[in-house]
């Protein structure tokens, strides 16, 4: 059943209107009474100042002797009685700018009631209050960004995400606006975003679907999908509507107009009805201009508004201004169109920038934070062995939450599911994504389409959640570093969640809070590292430390099991940012727990981990602080995780701050290679994830009991050489009378043998083959079976020339350790370079709050 208001809503917003899209809620959902409903429907506390309060009721409602107050709680303070009679579904104004700047500025018509010139400005942390004629309270709404309870509006708006938060006084439920986003927000003359003078929230009964009359809403299911200004036949000037609906709708009496034209009969050369979750092309009855216009669609009244959509200077042509996805999603201009059809393709393709973003075209609305800069990369690192060219993985501005943009940290592919990923935001909300052909969207299945919020046992809190895996048990396991309510203080745990639970809240079956044990490594009671906590989470089998030797650093003895009753069958590994460390825990099921290990990752700090089961290797994941680099762990003789391999960042992969990091199984695998996915905090244009390949087969050595007591090293000089010229090669760390071969990369080519003396060391003098390309490359040492265990780079230059033209002569080698050139033993094709060189470089940690996500 649907809640019905009496009157019309005929509300103008002017021409900057970007979508009034009028829905019809539930009403088993209402927070709102019947008599004397006015509630706040809408704040800005900066820039363009105001409030938005709008009629809820059946009836008209007399605002004399009604009044506004802030945070003061003081009825009277301002006085509301010159918005006059508040038609039911009607909204009216309250604004610092005089009423006639505020209409300027975003735009609205002489219709639209406001208030203007109001001196008790509202603050960043501030309440919004309204009294009756008698004095008495009729809504309220406190806020204060920086404690959690609610967005920052600064630059946008707020509205309440669903009916249920109207009245409901809990601003962290509430949405910031976007371009084109339910609310039909849309951007005002100085840049702001917004929807002031009208809200989703106020419907009308006065309209028919088609011509039908009474009180039917089935309107409310169609929307403008896309719309083009260009010339081109047959899709001159064109819009497609989307019928969202289990049933078809025809609108043959419907009317349309452009963005100063009055309504009138619909071209519609491909029919009138419009199938069930089906498409209809119309042809704008007014040319559509490409300097920016608008297309406005009507019920038969030419007053009911049905959806309406505005766009600037060329946004609509080439291509199409498109909704992304499909009915709810925001506006982007597209570069191909989609007519009659789904925009999945099209939004996945290439997006042109809008003509007016609002910030010199380089930022798009749900973007939360700019590309910041980048630390040096790990020591030591290595070509990333799978695709250099990465594209988006996801829909331009899909995880818009009422706490922030995007922000999606963690990520984790589900192992019994791998078309299923998970994905969490700092801002306590967790997706489950599925494969959409090369994109990953929100599962539309069991109320998983938005995502669902997370909370701590109490029922409440935000957790800041930035690492998300799935257990053994095929629950989720989340990491805090705190409670964003309260994000002065460290809070440093797990959560545990039911992924089944039914609703829209995830309630955590259990928490272990690790705070404490942390007191050797953070500040555990103090602000200065309360957004230096944890940042991934990975569970690792029991089976594969036992059978590589893992030390117990509690017991300083081989790791067993048993010592540890009820923790299941493995340990969670947990990425603390503050130093770059893993720590291994047993998370035992009463809630206790017992730290196992401290890993030194050879990271200043640390992002992401995942355990890998097809290389049995534990990975550890940098962002930006260290130029994205990624780190391959393994077991080595002692029982240590030590550092396997050193991967730099695909230099198609943008330096942003890329937090998640999540591998497809070898089961995806196709000619030798499977996806990997990286999240970006920021979400650069819009877009959190990012996908490429790695190899399927990364030629590791082996790990465990029986491989090199040390770190083998290895170094060249000079590491700028001539084609031509000789190098020495000097490997440490080895085993004695181990056999040896160096191996020059990208295109293997065999430098020599040797073989590593008593103490473990390795010398080699070779030449630099005349014909090698000029460019980085890397120098090799592989083991007898082909396996890479050490590597170094090396730049080589063009080759010297003598007086007659050709390259100089070069003295072959007078090393005894070893013969060199390519034809002294076979070529030995190697998988992937790798090299841990020292424990890296420590970089001074930037604080996150400049990241924006404080």
């Amino acid at each position: 059943m649907l809640k019905k208001f009496s009157g019309l809503l005929a509300l103008t917003a002017g021409p900057a209107l970007v979508l009034v899209g009028l829905l019809a809620v539930p009403s088993a959902a209402s927070a709102v009474e019947s008599t004397g409903q006015i509630r706040i429907t809408e704040w800005e506390y900066n820039g363009s100042e105001f409030a938005e309060f709008t009629n809820l009721d059946t009836e008209s409602i007399d605002l004399a002797g009604w009044s506004f107050s802030d945070s003061a709680a003081h009825a009277g303070d301002v006085d509301l009685s010159s918005a006059g009679i508040v038609a039911p579904g009607e909204s009216f104004i309250l604004s610092e700018a005089s009423a006639a700047d505020f209409r300027s500025e975003w735009g609205l018509a002489d219709t639209v009631k406001v208030i203007g010139g109001n001196t008790q400005n509202l603050g960043r942390a501030d309440a919004i209050n309204i009294y009756d004629g008698t004095g008495t309270l009729i809504d309220s709404l406190s806020y204060d960004d920086q404690s959690g309870n609610g967005p920052r509006t600064d630059k946008a708006s707020a509205w309440p995400s669903s009916e249920a938060d109207l009245g409901a006084n809990k601003a962290a439920e509430w949405t910031l606006s976007t371009v084109g986003d339910a609310e039909g927000s849309w951007k005002s003359a100085s840049g702001y975003i917004g929807s002031p003078g009208v809200s989703r929230f106020a419907t009308s009964s006065s309209g028919g679907d088609g011509g039908s009359g009474g009180e039917s809403t089935a309107y409310h299911s169609v929307k403008i999908n896309e719309v083009t200004s260009a010339n081109d036949d047959p899709y001159h000037d064109a819009y497609e509507l989307v019928n969202t609906s289990d049933a078809a709708i025809d609108v043959a009496d419907w009317k349309q107009a452009d963005s100063g034209s009055t309504p009138a009969a619909l071209d519609a050369p491909n029919g009138t009805v419009i199938p069930a979750h089906g498409y209809l092309v119309l042809l704008s009855n007014k040319g559509l201009s490409s300097d920016g216009d608008a297309v406005k669609l009507y019920l038969a009244d030419g007053t009911t508004l049905v959806d309406s959509v505005s766009w600037g200077v060329n946004d609509a042509e080439p291509g199409s201004w498109s909704r992304c996805p499909d009915a709810s999603g925001t506006w982007s201009h597209t570069a191909t169109a989609s007519w009659g059809a789904s925009n999945a393709t099209a939004c996945a393709g290439t997006i042109i920038a809008p003509s007016d973003p609002g910030d010199g075209g380089t930022q798009v609305p749900c973007q939360t934070e700019a590309p910041s800069g980048s630390g040096p990369a790990i020591a030591g690192g290595v070509a990333w062995p799978g695709s250099q060219d990465w594209t988006v993985a996801d829909h331009q501005c899909e995880f818009v939450t009422a706490l922030s943009g995007q922000d999606v940290s963690g990520l984790d592919i589900d192992p019994a599911t791998p078309n299923v990923m998970w994905a969490v935001k700092n801002k306590s909300h967790v997706y489950r994504l599925v494969k959409d052909g090369d994109l990953w969207v929100p599962d539309t299945a069991n109320g998983w389409s938005t995502g669902k919020d997370i909370v701590f046992p109490s029922g409440s809190g935000q957790p800041d959640a930035e690492g998300i895996t799935v257990g053994p048990d095929g629950y989720l396991y989340a990491t805090t570093e705190r409670d964003n309510t309260a994000s002065k203080v460290p809070l440093d745990s797990v959560l545990r969640y039911d992924p089944n639970e039914q609703g829209t809240v995830l309630h955590p079956t259990d928490q272990w809070v690790l705070t404490a044990d942390l007191a050797d490594a953070i500040d555990t009671t103090g602000s200065a590292d309360s957004n230096l906590g944890f940042e991934g989470i990975t569970w690792v089998p029991d089976s594969y430390l036992t059978a590589n030797g893992f030390v117990d650093q509690s017991t300083h003895k081989a790791y067993d099991p048993a010592d540890y009753p009820g923790h299941g069958t493995g340990l969670y590994l947990l990425a603390l940012e503050k130093n770059g460390h893993l720590y291994a825990y047993a998370l035992n099921g009463d809630g206790s727990f017992h730290r196992i290990a401290a890993i030194d990752t050879g990271m200043p700090a640390i992002a992401e981990t995942q355990w890998d089961p097809d290389t049995q290797r534990v990975w550890a994941i940098a962002d930006n602080t260290s130029a994205g680099s990624t780190t391959l762990m393994k077991l080595d003789d002692k029982g240590a995780f030590v550092v396997d391999v050193v991967y730099n960042r695909p230099t198609g992969l943008p330096d942003y701050n890329l937090e998640g990091f999540a591998l497809a199984p070898n089961s995806t695998c196709v000619d030798g290679v499977k996806q990997v996915i990286r999240s970006d905090d920021g979400n650069n244009d819009g877009h959190s994830l990012r996908a490429g390949t790695i190899e399927c087969d990364l030629g590791l050595g082996s790990q465990g009991p029986g491989t090199p007591s040390t770190n083998p090293t290895v170094t060249a000089t000079p590491t700028t050489v001539a084609a031509g010229a000789t190098i020495t090669v000097e490997a440490k760390g080895l085993d004695a009378g181990k056999t040896l071969t160096v191996v020059l990369h990208s295109d293997p080519v065999n430098l020599g043998g040797v073989t590593a003396d008593a103490d473990g060391t390795a010398t080699l003098k070779a030449t630099i083959p005349a014909d090698t390309s000029v460019g980085a490359h890397t120098v090799v040492v592989t083991d007898a079976s082909g396996a890479a265990i050490a590597s170094t780079g090396i730049t080589v230059t063009a080759a010297a020339t003598g007086s007659d033209g050709g390259a100089a002569a070069v003295d072959p080698a007078d090393g005894a350790l070893a013969s060199t050139g390519s034809d002294t033993l076979p070529w030995i094709a190697v998988g992937v370079p790798l090299l841990l060189l020292g424990t890296g470089l420590m970089l001074a940690r930037r604080r996150r709050a400049a990241r924006g996500d404080a």
